[in-house]
């Protein structure tokens, strides 16, 4: 008993109860206490520095990993609280996608007069809105009895596709009900025409169809979404496209008000111009062809949608003072007098006057004053307010350039076409000093077809085909063949089949001016 109580716990004793639980420590202070004595104990209160140091190493070390625990605990919350509120706020962005969708849609189709261009912002954003592979929005034409689509989103190669109102598709039936029809399973449904994938070569799995109503409740277009990125459409989505359909049926209504009242002033000043042209059956279609010319060079020139619709009125108008202009010096069939030429003149002015008594809008309010600057010239010596530089504006510069080229290559009183030679050095030699450099290099860099195709219009007949091989090669590079330039081999023969087309069935008695 007395051995018993007296006997000290181990090293390892002390492991195994928990007091120590680092085997190293345990195992230094064995060895501490073999050194002092072999195990026999010192006198009462005797202390072991050496293993109340490793003792308190050992508790150390235990708070540290404690700490260290609740620090990773707390990282660990910190990442999972984070990770919630990121998969919340994205929950959340998700949800607001289609209003923000929404909002874009209707600022762009508030902004956007052309049906065409709300069309296109249309597709692009309901498509995103939505996340689906496609949107098209189907206007009905009442008129031929047809839903038309100006743009099909993801259609390679095509712009317009038109089916007719009393057809078997999924939008035709739509337009007919005036019910949204929402498929989860195209090839599962009876109301898909399959034939419809295999002639465009794309594969429908899901649709969702929404029509539009005017104010009168009449249908007057489909939205069409197809292909959900995830899943198939859902009734949300079903009301967003609701949404949007209905603001979008109200804009896409004066839009087509627009465009009609568009097409009607086209038409008009049109008319307008081919009276003056037609007073001289020579002359007729003059004012189309520079119009047309000058497009294209606006075209070339990359300037926007409103200045090429102040262009084309411009360039359009651009002769209506000859008006004025007695018949018998617009018909005389030989030189002017310096007295007739002064007659002749005074038709910018006159234009000017006329064109200023139209309710132009503020958007085509400079029209009078462009169209009645294109007989201006750079070196100021042109007529009727002698500008020079860029006092004349920029559009009657561009309208120079094609009223000058179509009057030398047009049919006149007193000579046929001329030359295309010649035609090339005279616009060289007014570069800089009567036309803006810029405009006749554009023009230069002008498809060669497109330019034939305005000449050929002339003839009041049907455009030659062998127009279209000419599409490869710039009018310069025509000007550069025609001036003996070597052919290359895609070039061979077009010299001699352009002079073929242009004097093709011209007067026998006319020649060419020097």
């Amino acid at each position: 008993k007395s051995e018993s109580k007296s006997k000290k716990d181990t090293p390892v004793d002390l492991v195994n109860r928990g007091v120590i639980t680092d085997m190293s420590a345990a195992s230094s202070i064995e060895a501490a206490v073999d050194d002092n004595g072999h195990g026999h104990s010192h006198s009462a209160g005797c202390h072991h520095p050496q293993i109340e140091t490793r003792v308190s190493t050992v508790k150390d070390r235990e708070d540290s990993l404690r700490k260290l625990e609740s620090d990773l605990s707390k990282r660990e919350i910190g990442l999972i609280e984070r990770e919630i509120k990121l998969l919340s706020l994205q929950q959340e962005i998700d949800r607001l996608r289609p209003l923000s969708g929404l909002y874009r849609v209707v600022k762009a189709m508030a902004t956007e007069r052309k049906l065409e261009s709300m069309l296109e912002v249309i597709t692009r954003e309901t498509a995103s809105m939505l996340r689906c592979d496609r949107c098209s929005v189907f206007v009905l034409d009442t008129h031929h009895g047809e839903l038309w689509t100006q743009v099909a989103q993801g259609l390679d190669g095509m712009r317009t596709i038109r089916v007719p109102l009393s057809g078997t598709s999924v939008v035709s039936l739509c337009a007919r009900t005036g019910r949204t029809i929402n498929i989860p399973d195209a090839y599962d449904d009876p109301r898909f025409d399959p034939e419809v994938d295999k002639s465009t070569g794309y594969r429908t799995n899901n649709i969702l169809c929404v029509p539009m109503h005017n104010r009168s409740g009449a249908v007057i277009g489909v939205f069409e979404v197809m292909n959900k990125d995830v899943g198939t459409f859902s009734h949300e989505d079903e009301e967003w496209l609701q949404a949007l359909a209905a603001v979008a049926a109200g804009l896409i209504e004066q839009a087509q008000a627009y465009s009609e009242i568009e097409h009607f002033v086209d038409k008009t000043v049109e008319t307008l111009a081919q009276t003056i042209d037609k007073r001289d059956p020579l002359t007729a279609g003059h004012s189309i062809r520079v119009t047309r010319y000058s497009i294209a060079i606006g075209d070339a020139m990359a300037i926007s949608d409103d200045e090429k619709d102040v262009l084309r009125y411009s360039a359009m108008m651009h002769d209506y003072g000859k008006i004025g202009v007695p018949e018998s010096i617009l018909w005389k069939n030989g030189r002017l007098t310096p007295e007739e030429y002064a007659c002749v003149q005074t038709h910018a002015r006159l234009t000017y006057e006329l064109l200023s008594n139209l309710p132009f809008t503020n958007r085509l309010a400079h029209v009078p004053f462009i169209a009645s600057c294109h007989h201006e010239k750079l070196d100021g010596t042109g007529y009727y307010r002698g500008l020079k530089g860029h006092e004349i504006p920029f559009l009657s510069r561009v309208i120079s350039v094609s009223d000058v080229f179509d009057a030398l290559t047009s049919v006149r009183h007193y000579r046929n076409r001329m030359n295309i030679v010649k035609v090339y050095e005279i616009m060289e030699s007014g570069r800089d000093n009567h036309f803006d450099p810029e405009v006749v290099d554009s023009f230069y860099g002008l498809p060669c077809d497109r330019v034939m195709r305005v000449m050929e219009s002339e003839r009041g007949s049907q455009i030659p085909e062998e127009v279209d091989l000419f599409k490869n090669i710039s009018w310069l590079r025509l000007v550069e063949l025609c001036q003996g330039g070597k052919p290359k081999r895609h070039e061979e023969g077009l010299k001699e089949l352009f002079y073929r087309v242009y004097n093709a069935n011209l007067p026998p008695d006319y020649q060419e001016l020097d």
